[in-house]
């Protein structure tokens, strides 16, 4: 996928504001893998000379607007849509247990975890939504999360490209690996929890 990303958009005006498009899209449902696309933008900005950082806020916007767009159908559309049989093969009542016990166990927070989760984070979102939570309260949170994957996926693409341009099977053989390095955005991600939740219970205290 990376390859085909980089073919289509390499040398044109799409090889910023195409993956931000896929990225937005991706909140309309399309099944691609989010931090694929960072990756490849990140690849991008190097064939077209831009600053990674340049690339991941531009990307950080598509992300937050694609998330915003899931939050939303489920603000507005997500008794109509739980009641629909097509939505229940996409979410089926497993996952949707899986969410609440979720946001039952972890609250708010659970839209934080929800974005290093990548087959329960449109539910996840979408369940926020259908429960009213506050869209600046999902934006702080899936916002903060986002501040840690997006730059780091761009900065993988960025350095995978710089590294290994000249040999494009040793590219997707690194690639194949990032596992491990999302492992890393997972901890990264879990240490950022912890410390959301010893400053809301300090605040707390203080209050």
């Amino acid at each position: 996928m990376l390859e085909t990303i980089l073919d289509h958009f390499q040398g044109s005006p799409l090889s910023l504001w195409g993956p931000f498009c896929i990225l937005l899209l991706c909140g309309l449902g399309l099944p691609v893998p989010e931090d694929i696309i960072l990756i490849a933008a990140g690849a991008l900005g190097v064939l077209d000379d831009r600053p990674w950082i340049e690339v991941s806020l531009v990307m950080y916007a598509g992300v937050m607007g694609g998330d915003s767009m899931i939050f939303v159908a489920g603000r507005f559309f997500g008794a109509k849509l739980r009641a629909a049989p097509w939505f229940q093969r996409i979410f089926p009542s497993a996952k949707q247990e899986k969410v609440e016990a979720l946001f039952e166990k972890h609250g708010s927070t659970g839209m934080f975890l929800g974005r290093f989760l990548p087959g329960l984070r449109a539910p996840i979102f979408f369940t926020a939504g259908s429960m009213r939570v506050s869209y600046w309260k999902f934006l702080f949170f899936d916002g903060f999360a986002a501040l840690i994957s997006v730059p780091a996926f761009v900065w993988l693409g960025h350095w995978l490209w710089t590294t290994f341009q000249d040999d494009i099977d040793q590219l997707n053989r690194t690639l194949s690996m990032t596992h491990e390095f999302s492992r890393w955005i997972v901890v990264l991600a879990a240490l950022a929890c912890a410390v959301i939740w010893l400053w809301s219970r300090r605040s707390k205290k203080k209050a």
